[in-house]
């Protein structure tokens, strides 16, 4: 049977990924070529169907299978709280793992997961920490300048 060029069915997915332990599906195909010497951190590309044009896998998936993006926002990989590499998460095509978040909450994940490598022990009812701020810094001043000289 000849394999079919655009991923249409589940099928067809399967055919090009590798199941992680952690139930992750691991884009097999290439990728953007910016991840380290083992290609880890590296996004998946897919050429998308009727065009010459590449995208990331992920968010091909996530059109394909879930349903469309809307405008501005990004796929956040839902796995990366739980998988034991987060940089492998990148290459996870998996639908069940993937979310349209706006992007301020993906960065906002990304950082959190970075730090803990998880949310699992992420404890979210405590209260913000609250720090005063700081009074604004003197400007710096040439010699023979004083304060009544600038114009603030």
């Amino acid at each position: 049977m000849k394999r079919s060029r655009h991923l249409l069915t589940l099928d067809d997915l399967m055919e090009r990924v590798v199941v992680c332990p952690s139930g992750c599906y691991l884009w097999a195909g290439g990728d953007d070529g910016y991840g380290d010497h083992l290609g880890r951190g590296a996004y998946g590309r897919i050429l998308r169907p009727g065009t010459r044009l590449v995208m990331p896998a992920h968010r091909y998936i996530h059109e394909q299978f879930i349903g469309p993006i809307p405008f501005g926002y990004d796929v956040d990989h839902m796995c990366a709280a739980w998988a034991p590499d987060p940089l492998l998460v990148t290459r996870c095509v998996r639908p069940e793992h993937l979310q349209a978040i706006p992007p301020i909450l993906n960065q906002q994940l990304k950082i959190i997961r970075r730090k803990t490598f998880g949310m699992y022990d992420m404890f979210c009812d405590e209260p913000p920490i609250t720090r005063e701020i700081p009074p604004p810094p003197r400007p710096l001043l040439a010699p023979g300048e004083c304060e009544a000289d600038l114009w603030l």
